[in-house]
């Protein structure tokens, strides 16, 4: 595995140096970083960046299933990693919690893999309220405070800039789905549809994350709510 490891490492650096593209301190995007521990996968939309900006590729095509070291996740949705002690980006849609040859390669599959992934982000218990605020690139909205900047951040790891959609047809939700609940005054985004329920993850819950609510479908239907989908 190292040796894997530090073939990839030496081929970055060396696109890096051939493109004139700095491996570090590119001037880019303003942001901030949240310091995370996690080891998460490549899959076929892994682009390694200078910085966390689309425009500073560093190697636009990666191989499949490699281990990343994850180091922080950034306040405009990518994660910060290291590969023989220096430091890239890849937008968060880019890394996948488990390995994806070993688990069926459907969407819906993936977009809760690299969900999950967030877990490393965003643990269980992590104080998260209305003075926590994300820009979104689903389009409904600019951003949110608390709950819906919590599900945003974690829809765009998952989807990228994929424009989201309103509909309320609730026998069509999707993993990934935000939901808003309780007459339009919360968000919560979808980890599992069951029968008769939802299993979600949600931000600002006893000002807190949290994972793994089970919510009665008949619970989610009101007049003022609505599901934001990117499928």
């Amino acid at each position: 595995m190292k040796k894997i490891w530090n073939r990839m490492a030496g081929l970055v650096f060396g696109v890096a140096l051939i493109l004139g593209i700095p491996a570090m301190d590119a001037a880019a995007a303003e942001y901030t970083v949240t310091e995370a521990a996690a080891v998460l996968y490549t899959n076929d939309q892994t682009v390694i960046l200078a910085d966390a900006d689309d425009s500073t590729v560093v190697l636009p095509e990666v191989a499949a299933d490699l281990p990343i070291q994850v180091t922080g996740v950034t306040s405009n949705g990518y994660f910060q990693i290291c590969l023989d002690g220096q430091t890239f980006y890849i937008q968060g849609i880019g890394l996948s919690a488990a390995d994806t040859a070993d688990t069926v390669g459907t969407e819906e599959s993936r977009v809760y893999e690299i969900i999950m992934a967030q877990k490393a982000v965003f643990p269980e218990g992590l104080h998260w309220t209305n003075d926590n605020y994300y820009g979104w690139k689903g389009g409904t909205y600019t951003g949110g405070f608390g709950c819906a900047g919590f599900a945003f951040a974690v829809s765009d790891a998952a989807f990228g800039d994929v424009r989201a959609t309103i509909h309320r047809d609730y026998s069509n939700i999707r993993v990934g789905d935000i939901l808003r609940v309780e007459n339009d005054t919360h968000s919560v985004i979808v980890l599992e549809v069951r029968e008769n329920s939802v299993i979600v993850a949600e931000g600002n819950y006893n000002s807190s994350i949290h994972w793994g609510r089970e919510i009665p479908k008949a619970r989610l239907i009101d007049a003022s709510s609505y599901i934001m989908t990117r499928y």
